[in-house]
């Protein structure tokens, strides 16, 4: 008698995880949609609006390397954390960013700007990445 009752509650359960994975398969499928490309990307307006106000904001024109006198009296230039390079369609840059604080990568435009580009390679601390514009 006993077994009959746990085969039928584990039966339920089983029929239950079912039932539920069912239920969130079907609300995936109806919740979920295109995007639009038209959206997604930028025009080439748009595209000169943000690196000039990335240009304005993080102050690119500004930087100059520092230079330090490393433990052996040589002196060493200091580099940004990254430099980012951004190219048009027909290999124009666009924009190139020497990246020296943390902060700067969490630049509302950069990374909108970002988000658009299609990311090439990585060369030492360059990152290049293509824009289709």
């Amino acid at each position: 008698m006993n077994s009959i009752v746990l085969n039928n509650w584990n039966s339920i359960k089983r029929r239950l995880i079912l039932a539920i994975g069912i239920l969130v398969a079907i609300g995936a499928t109806v919740f979920a949609h295109e995007i639009d490309e038209t959206e997604a990307k930028l025009t080439e307006k748009e595209v000169h609006e943000l690196v000039g106000l990335i240009k304005e904001e993080l102050q690119f024109e500004d930087y100059s390397p520092t230079f330090i006198f490393s433990e052996n009296g040589l002196m060493e230039e200091v580099g940004p954390l990254s430099i980012i390079k951004i190219y048009d369609s027909n290999d124009v840059l666009l924009l190139e960013a020497p990246i020296t604080k943390l902060r700067q990568y969490k630049n509302k435009h950069l990374r909108r700007l970002l988000n658009a580009s299609d990311y090439l390679t990585e060369y030492g601390n360059t990152k290049y990445y293509r824009l289709d514009i």
